[in-house]
């Protein structure tokens, strides 16, 4: 497990190293210097397999391990921790840094120390993480046989087989669909307005997860991205910390990966973290649309009932696209025609492009 911390001067250099130490922080067995800051490996007694029911917990036990790590005593900017997932790359020890070719990056073994995932949890003081996750077997296949799923499971036998629906993917099992362009265009004005030095490379690889759940080309996104570059060299706040065409290249790689895969680990707490830009939930209290729906209209009708002024006079149809489109701002008309049940013509309608503040 690797941490990187950022923009370390000699003496918070000489803070991590007494802490080291101290016992206050947990002793890392490498500790590289990476030109402005220093990458912390800890190696681990026994392999972890990275199934992907696995990804969440390490994430979060790494999120906590670079919080205790990156503080006021230990970087220069200690509110800006960089919140990086499990598989983000890191300078090769040998190569140049960003101070030049002079400055190559160099490994210094501080111990011999290799540890479990409850060791690391442990060094963390009130660390809430739940490691057991970690040790359920992944799901294999059923064994069921058709004949015995017709009898066990006849609802799903009469859809998928008898019907022949396809199967329905959750954004957990790596299922995604397409948004409103809308979302696409709201993320370009985030990263004109709010993106800062620290999470514009990220605000380029978000920008290529967003295009691929709006649909948007490849050829589009790539030529959305370096017209950015301009704009985000010019949050350079570090002369040796610039944002060149190489970072952007280097993010649009997401679009050759798994697109799939991409357009659903890039949840909004992973871009929120990752780029610093405030992103808010939608508003529905973790409640079931249906349910979402209907205490709203029960709001209405108590309005009423204490003598409160309310507008009326929209057609019924109307209405409910309109509060399902206040439930999903970034959600499309097939699936506001599959979830309320309203007729095609009926949504397209009232289908109306939401303000693109309230996405």
């Amino acid at each position: 497990m690797v941490v990187d911390v950022d923009y370390v001067g000699k003496q918070q250099l000489k803070n991590l190293l007494k802490q080291f130490g101290n016992g206050v922080q947990l002793r890392p067995t490498y500790l590289v210097s990476s030109g402005k800051g220093v990458h912390l490996y800890y190696f681990l007694q026994e392999p972890v397999q990275l199934y992907r029911n696995r990804e969440e917990v390490l994430a979060e036990l790494k999120e906590a391990l670079i919080r205790r790590l990156w503080n006021d005593t230990s970087s220069i900017r200690p509110d800006s921790p960089d919140i990086i997932g499990i598989y983000q790359g890191f300078r090769c020890v040998g190569s140049q840094s960003k101070l030049g070719v002079d400055f190559p990056v160099k490994a210094y073994k501080l111990s011999e120390n290799r540890y479990t995932l409850e060791d690391i949890k442990a060094s963390i003081p009130s660390c809430k993480v739940d490691l057991a996750p970690l040790y359920e077997k992944p799901r294999r296949k059923s064994t069921v046989t058709l004949e015995e799923a017709k009898e066990l499971y006849p609802e799903w036998y009469e859809k998928r087989i008898v019907q022949g629906e396809p199967k329905q993917k959750s954004k957990k099992q790596g299922g995604t669909w397409v948004c409103n362009e809308a979302l696409y265009a709201w993320w370009k004005r985030k990263i004109t307005e709010e993106v800062k030095a620290g999470g514009r490379y990220f605000s380029i690889m978000a920008l290529c997860s967003y295009g691929l759940k709006c649909g948007i080309s490849e050829q589009k996104i790539r030529r959305d991205a370096y017209a950015f570059l301009d704009h985000l060299e010019s949050l350079t706040e570090d002369e040796d910390n610039h944002f060149s065409r190489a970072d952007v290249k280097d993010a649009l790689r997401a679009l050759k990966g798994d697109r799939k895969r991409l357009s659903t680990i890039a949840s909004r707490e992973w871009i929120e973290n990752n780029t610093k830009v405030t992103i808010p939930a939608n508003k529905r209290n973790y409640r079931k649309q249906e349910a979402h729906l209907y205490l709203a209209r029960r709001k209405k009708e108590d309005m009423k009932v204490i003598g409160e002024v309310v507008k009326e006079g929209r057609p019924t149809a109307e209405r409910t696209v309109r509060e399902w489109q206040e439930s999903h701002p970034a959600g499309k008309k097939a699936d506001c025609i599959r979830e309320t049940g309203l007729a095609k013509h009926t949504v397209y309608k009232w289908w109306k492009d939401i303000n693109n503040e309230n996405i």
